[in-house]
C-alpha cells in the first residue's frame, strides 16, 4: 500500500513537472521577437516594402538606387550593394540621361509609426572622382504631406 502511494505521488509530481515545462516552453515561444523593420522606397510615401525594395527613390525619379538583394538585414540595420542612377537633367530632366555608379546602401535607426517598425536613416556611399557619402532621413518636410528620403552629403 505504501509503495502504491509513493508511485502515485511520484507520478503526480512528474505530471505537474511536465505540465510546468510545457507551460514554460509555450510562454517562451509566444514571446516572439519584434518583426524585422521594413524599408520605404520613397516613391509613394508610407507604402511599405519588406526586406527587398528593388528601387529606392530620392528626389522623385531623377535619382534612385537599385538594390537587387540585401546582403544583411537585421532588427537594427541592413546593407546592400547596388547601382545609383543620377539624371543629368541636361538640357532638361525630361530630356536628360542617367549616369550610373556602384553604390552601397545602409539602413539603420529603427522608428515606429502606427505600430510598424521601419528604418528611418539611410546612407548611400558611391564613387565619382572619389568616395561620396550621402545621409538621408525618412521624414516629411515642412509644408509637405508625403514623407520621403531627405538629406544630402554627409559632413
Amino acid at each position: 500500500m505504501k509503495r502504491n502511494v509513493a508511485v502515485a505521488v511520484a507520478a503526480a509530481v512528474l505530471a505537474v513537472g511536465v505540465g510546468l515545462g510545457a507551460f514554460a516552453v509555450t510562454r517562451a515561444a509566444s514571446a516572439a521577437p519584434a518583426p524585422a523593420p521594413i524599408a520605404y522606397n520613397g516613391a509613394v510615401g508610407w507604402h511599405q516594402a519588406r526586406a527587398r525594395p528593388p528601387v529606392i527613390y530620392l528626389a522623385e525619379s531623377n535619382v534612385f538606387v537599385r538594390t537587387p538583394y540585401w546582403s544583411a538585414w537585421s532588427g537594427s540595420s541592413a546593407r546592400a550593394s547596388g547601382k545609383l542612377f543620377v539624371n543629368t537633367c541636361t538640357p532638361t530632366c525630361a530630356a536628360g540621361h542617367y549616369r550610373t555608379y556602384r553604390a552601397q546602401v545602409s539602413l539603420w535607426r529603427v522608428a515606429v509609426r502606427h505600430g510598424v517598425r521601419y528604418f528611418s536613416r539611410m546612407r548611400i556611399r558611391y564613387w565619382h572622382g572619389g568616395q561620396r557619402d550621402y545621409v538621408y532621413r525618412w521624414t516629411v518636410l515642412p509644408g509637405a504631406t508625403i514623407p520621403g528620403w531627405n538629406g544630402g552629403p554627409s559632413a
